[in-house]
């Protein structure tokens, strides 16, 4: 297949295509002759898996370390499912670090609006100390 058929079938940009390539997560062959890109079914199924993976939050780096890792079975069904379960774990303590700033956040805004409140009210002793007028 050549590039813009792929890039038709996946729902992507040839530019995408390209840019994965350049960043050594593709290796399509190449016509000796015209140098265009020729995509087999595993090249295709490998840019898909790259994809799916980008969707789900996996990094460039974090593809290259998968597919260096991995060797030839780097899609194998276990070896993606220890990676994508470790990416969870990590997504888990993300959520977890986020909740905790905003709860400080929403502990510093509450904080802030008695700080206000309490400047704009006059407090009791104030009022107490102001001398009252005889009519």
């Amino acid at each position: 297949m050549k590039i813009n058929e792929v890039a038709k079938l996946l729902g992507v940009t040839t530019s995408k295509i390209r840019f994965l390539e350049a960043q050594g997560l593709l290796n399509p062959s190449r016509n000796p002759f015209t140098g265009y890109r020729s995509f087999n079914g595993a090249t295709v199924a490998r840019l898909s898996f790259v994809l799916q993976a980008q969707s789900f939050g996996f990094r460039i780096a974090e593809l290259r370390r998968l597919f260096a890792e991995g060797g030839e079975n780097a899609i194998s069904s276990e070896f993606v499912i220890e990676r994508m379960t470790n990416k969870l774990e990590e997504l888990g303590q993300d959520i977890a670090r986020v909740c905790a700033t905003r709860d400080r956040l929403i502990e510093g805004i509450d904080d802030v609006k008695a700080r206000v409140r309490n400047q704009q009210e006059p407090s009791v002793q104030q009022q107490a100390q102001q001398p009252t007028v005889p009519m």
